[in-house]
C-alpha cells in the first residue's frame, strides 16, 4: 500500500511549460484563414471526421501526415471525434507514435501525456495509472478493447492492470469526471486501449499478410518477438492474430548497479475476427491472453534480509464481443453493444526467506460486463441534435485466501442520457445526466466472520458550452460530476502491513466518493501558419475538482481501517501542442498540478503519488522522402515532497526530480521492411520515479540506465 504523497514545484519544468503556453498563443494573431468547416458538426458526423474524409488527397499533395491531435478516437461523449475537436481534456497515442518510442512497458506509452503518470516498480510488470492525483482501481477506469481491467492486489507500489504494449494499436486518455458516460466510477478519468483489426493491418489490395518483428534492448539483454498475421475471407469477414514473446534479465540503473528482481518473461497474443453479415451491421469477436513470469518483493527495492520474495505467474484473459448497427438511411440508429469478460489471476510461491520457502498465495479478480448505447441524430430549431443514451452493468468477483485482500462480489450498474446541439458552426452545447448504483457483498473478519453488504446510488450531471468565435479557435467550459463506490478492498480488507496480524477491520459505513469538477479549455487548429502546408494543433485546459469523502486508510490509529478521511481538491493546467511542417515536427506537452487533502486527519497533505509537474518536448525530422524519421525527446519531472501517513506531523522529505533525454530513428526501408532504433536515457541519469513507491532503503535506483533499442520488422502479403 502506498504511504507517500507528492507535490511538484520544479523550476525547469514550470519555465518550460510557460514557454510552451506562449508558443500556443502566438499563432492566433497572424494565422491564415482556414478552409470552411465541413457542414456536418460533431454530433451528426464529427466535424474532424468530415474534414478527414476529404483529407487523403490533400495530404498526399502536400506529403504531410496527420498530426496526433487530428486522430479520430472515442471521446468523452462516447462518439468518435478528432482529439482537437473534443471539448474535454483528451489525449491519444496512435500506432505511429508507439512505433516511434518502442515502449517496453505500458508506462512508457504515457510519458508525454499531460496530467497522467503511469508508474511501475522494476520488480512488478503491473502498471498503475494516475490522472491528476487520482489512482487505484475504480478511480481510473482502464479498458482493453472495451473490457474493464479491474485487477488489484496489496503491496507497496502494486499496479492495477497488465497490458503488453506490443498488443496496442491506440491508447486514449480522457481526464476528469467528464468521462462519466463510460460507466460506474472513473472520477479520475478513463484510459482506453485498443488492439488492431485486420483492416488496420491489411492493405486494400491484400487478402493476406504476415509480419515478424525482432527486437533487442541492451540493458538487461531483452529480446522481443512479435508475429502478426491476417486474412480477409471477403469484404464481409476477416481475422487477425498476434503472438508476442518478451524475455529480459535484470537491468542496471544509471550508476551501473544491477537492479535486482527486474527480469521477466512475457507471453501474450490475441485473435480478433470481424464479421459484416449485412449492410450497416458489424460484429467483432476477440480474445486476448497474457502471461507474466517474474519475481516480486514485499517492498520493492528494500535491502532487508528478511524481505519476502515470490516467484509469480500471472495470467490475464480478456474476451470481448462488440456489435454495431448503423444503417445509412436512418439517422436515428447508431447502436453499439459490447459484452466482455476479463480475469486476472496471480499465483505466487515464496522463495525467500528460507523459513517460508514454498508458501503459496493467489489473487484472482474477474469482471464480466455489458454496455449498450444508441445515438439518434435529427435537425430542428435551426440546430443539429444528437441524443445519446445507454445502459451498463458489470459484475466483479475478487478471491484470495490472504487476509489483506478484500474478497467478495461487487456490482455496478447505471444509465445515461446525453444531448448535444450544434448551432451553425460556432456554438456547441452538451447536457447529460448519469445514474449510478452499486452493491458490495463480502465477509467481515472481526469480531467474527459474517456476511455483509452495502449499496448506494446517485445522479451525476454534466454541462458543456463551446464557442468558435473565429475559425480554428474554440473555447469551452464544462461542469461535471462523477461517482465512485467504495471498493471491495476498501470495505472488506482484514489484514496486512502497517499493523500486526489481522489489524485491519472492515468498514461498512464507508461513503462513496463524489467528484465535482469545473474545466475550461481552448482548442487551436490552424493550417498554413508559416510555410504553406504546415499544421498547428494545440489544446490547453485548466481544471478545479473537488472530491468529497475521499477514501484512504487511516494509519494514525489501530486497528487500521479505510475511512472517508476528508475532502480532496485537485487543480492545475495541462497543455499539448503539435506543429508539423512536412520535413519535421515539434510536440510539446506539460502540466502543473496540485492535489491535496483539505480537511480531516491528513489536512494539507498531498494525495498519494500526485502526478508531478512534467514537461516534455519531442523534435523530429523526416528525410529520404519521408522514409527516415530521426529525433530526440526531452522529459523533465519535478521534485517530490514525501509526507508520512503514519505520522502527519513528521518533517516532509524532499526528493529531487530528474531529466531524461531519449533518441529515436525509424527507417522504412521499403514497403515490406522497417528498422527502428532508439537510445533511452542517453546521459545515463540515475533516478527513481517518485511515483513508484520504490523503497527508501534500496541499494539501487529504480529507473533504467542508458538503454539501446533496435527492432527489425519484415512483412509479406498478397
Amino acid at each position: 500500500m502506498r504511504t507517500t504523497t507528492t507535490i511538484a514545484t520544479r523550476l525547469s519544468a514550470s519555465t518550460a511549460l510557460a514557454l510552451a503556453l506562449g508558443l500556443l498563443a502566438a499563432p492566433l494573431a497572424g494565422a491564415q484563414e482556414q478552409e470552411k468547416k465541413a457542414a456536418a458538426k460533431a454530433g451528426r458526423l464529427p466535424q474532424a471526421t468530415a474534414a478527414q474524409t476529404a483529407q487523403p488527397a490533400a495530404a498526399a499533395a502536400s506529403n504531410q501526415p496527420a498530426t496526433m491531435l487530428d486522430l479520430i478516437t472515442i471521446s468523452a461523449t462516447m462518439i468518435k471525434t478528432a482529439v482537437i475537436e473534443s471539448m474535454a481534456a483528451i489525449s491519444a497515442v496512435d500506432k505511429e507514435e508507439l512505433e516511434r518510442i518502442q515502449p517496453n512497458t505500458a508506462a512508457d506509452i504515457f510519458r508525454t501525456t499531460p496530467g497522467v503518470a503511469a508508474s511501475m516498480n522494476g520488480d512488478d510488470p503491473a502498471t498503475a495509472i494516475n490522472i491528476r492525483g487520482l489512482e487505484q482501481y475504480g478511480r481510473v477506469v482502464v479498458t482493453l478493447d472495451g473490457a474493464r481491467q479491474d485487477y488489484w492486489r496489496v503491496g507497496h507500489g502494486s499496479g492495477s492492470f497488465y497490458i503488453e504494449p506490443e498488443l496496442i494499436k491506440e491508447a486514449t486518455v480522457i481526464r476528469g469526471p467528464v468521462s462519466n458516460a463510460y460507466g460506474s466510477g472513473g472520477i479520475g478519468g478513463v484510459v482506453s486501449f485498443e488492439t488492431m483489426d485486420a483492416g488496420d493491418f491489411l492493405k486494400n489490395s491484400e487478402r493476406w499478410a504476415l509480419s515478424e518483428k525482432l527486437g533487442y534492448e541492451s540493458n538487461g539483454d531483452g529480446f522481443t518477438t512479435s508475429t502478426t498475421g491476417a486474412y480477409r475471407f471477403s469484404e464481409d469477414a476477416d481475422i487477425i492474430g498476434n503472438l508476442i514473446y518478451r524475455d529480459r534479465d535484470s537491468y542496471k540503473d544509471g550508476n551501473g548497479d544491477t537492479v535486482p528482481w527486474t527480469g521477466e518473461r512475457v507471453k501474450s497474443g490475441y485473435l480478433k475476427t470481424t464479421l459484416r453479415p449485412a449492410d450497416g451491421h458489424e460484429l467483432k469477436l476477440g480474445a486476448i491472453l497474457q502471461q507474466y513470469n517474474d519475481q516480486i518483493t514485499g517492498s520493492s527495492g528494500s535491502t532487508s534480509p528478511t524481505l519476502s520474495r515470490y516467484d509469480t505467474n500471472t495470467i490475464n484473459q480478456t474476451y470481448t464481443a462488440a456489435y454495431t448497427w448503423k444503417p445509412d438511411d436512418n439517422d436515428l440508429i447508431d447502436l453499439s453493444v459490447n459484452a466482455y469478460h476479463n480475469r486476472t489471476r496471480a499465483e505466487q510461491t515464496q522463495v525467500w526467506p528460507t523459513s517460508a520457502i514454498g508458501n503459496f498465495r493467489y489473487y484472482d479478480v474477474a469482471t464480466t460486463g455489458i454496455n449498450m448505447r444508441n445515438s439518434s441524430r435529427f435537425d430542428g430549431w435551426d440546430m443539429a441534435h444528437t441524443l445519446t443514451y445507454g445502459l451498463d452493468y458489470y459484475y466483479l468477483e475478487g478471491n484470495s485466501e490472504t487476509t489483506h485482500f478484500g474478497s467478495g462480489e461487487q456490482q455496478g450498474y447505471g444509465g445515461f442520457v446525453q444531448w448535444q446541439g450544434d448551432y451553425s458552426n460556432w456554438l456547441q452545447l452538451i447536457a447529460a445526466m448519469r445514474y449510478d448504483g452499486y452493491r458490495l457483498d463480502g465477509e467481515t473478519r472481526k469480531p467474527t466472520i459474517e456476511e455483509a453488504s452495502i449499496a448506494g446510488s446517485r445522479w451525476s450531471p454534466r454541462l458543456t458550452v463551446g464557442v468558435t468565435p473565429v475559425e480554428g479557435f474554440q473555447l469551452y467550459g464544462t461542469y461535471s460530476e462523477g461517482y465512485r463506490a467504495p471498493g471491495l478492498q476498501d470495505v472488506f480488507r482484514g489484514g496486512g502491513a502497517h499493523g500486526s496480524g489481522d489489524s485491519y477491520v472492515p468498514n461498512l459505513l464507508l461513503q462513496p466518493e463524489t467528484a465535482k469538477s469545473w474545466e475550461a479549455g481552448v482548442n487551436l487548429k490552424y493550417n498554413d501558419v508559416l510555410p504553406p502546408g504546415d499544421k498547428l494543433r494545440a489544446k490547453v485546459n485548466v481544471f478545479h475538482t473537488a472530491v468529497e469523502d475521499y477514501i484512504d486508510v487511516d494509519l494514525t490509529v489501530l486497528p487500521r481501517t479505510a475511512i472517508n478521511i476528508g475532502d480532496a481538491r485537485l487543480k492545475g493546467i495541462e497543455a499539448e501542442m503539435v506543429y508539423d511542417y512536412g520535413w519535421g515536427f515539434v510536440n510539446l506537452a506539460g502540466a502543473l498540478i496540485d492535489a491535496k487533502i483539505v480537511n480531516g486527519v491528513y489536512a494539507g497533505q498531498r494525495l498519494n503519488n500526485t502526478p508531478l509537474n512534467r514537461f516534455s518536448a519531442t523534435v523530429g525530422f523526416r528525410m529520404l522522402e519521408d522514409q527516415l524519421t530521426v529525433g530526440a525527446q526531452y522529459l523533465s519531472v519535478g521534485e517530490i515532497t514525501r509526507t508520512s501517513r503514519s505520522n502527519p506531523n513528521a518533517t516532509p522529505v524532499v526528493n529531487d526530480g530528474f531529466e531524461l533525454v531519449n533518441l529515436f530513428a525509424n527507417w522504412r526501408i521499403n514497403d515490406n521492411a522497417k528498422l527502428d532504433f532508439g537510445i533511452d536515457n542517453v546521459f545515463n541519469a540515475a533516478y527513481t520515479d517518485p511515483q513508484s513507491s520504490w523503497s527508501t532503503t534500496a541499494a539501487t535506483q529504480q529507473g533504467k540506465g542508458r538503454t539501446f533499442k533496435v527492432a527489425l520488422t519484415g512483412r509479406i502479403g498478397g
